[in-house]
């Protein structure tokens, strides 16, 4: 069994998965005209972001749940920073259960074709 992904660990992958998502044109025309707030949350540990996505832009993300989620996206500190960085396939963590994700069908639509298009690219 492996151990436990830091929060550190996590933040890492979760800035290197939105330097990747703004520098792919495919990503931002998925979320052209998208405004959303997401909380991602380890479900082992205390480690809690909330990513912002403004007009196709992720525009900031920070330690914490702030105001009202759109999406609330949660899993182990280890299946959120596989998607992260690329290394999970999402689709398959999402059907196995491994990361749950509430909110209405379009934003969980278009997170699932922005976390493929990073999975495929990496």
């Amino acid at each position: 069994m492996s151990l436990p992904v830091t929060r550190e660990q996590i933040r890492e992958a979760l800035d290197d998965y939105v330097e990747q998502a703004n520098a792919n044109e495919k990503i931002r025309r998925t979320l052209r005209n998208w405004n959303c707030s997401i909380h991602f949350e380890a479900l082992d540990s205390d480690a809690c972001f909330t990513m912002r996505i403004d007009g196709g832009e992720i525009t900031s993300v920070e330690e914490g749940s702030h105001g009202v989620a759109d999406l609330i996206v949660r899993g182990s500190g280890a299946d959120l920073a596989g998607i992260f960085w690329g290394e999970a396939n999402p689709a398959e963590h999402y059907n196995t259960g491994a990361i749950t994700v509430r909110g209405s069908q379009e934003d969980v639509m278009r997170l699932d074709a922005a976390a493929m298009f990073v999975y495929l690219s990496a």
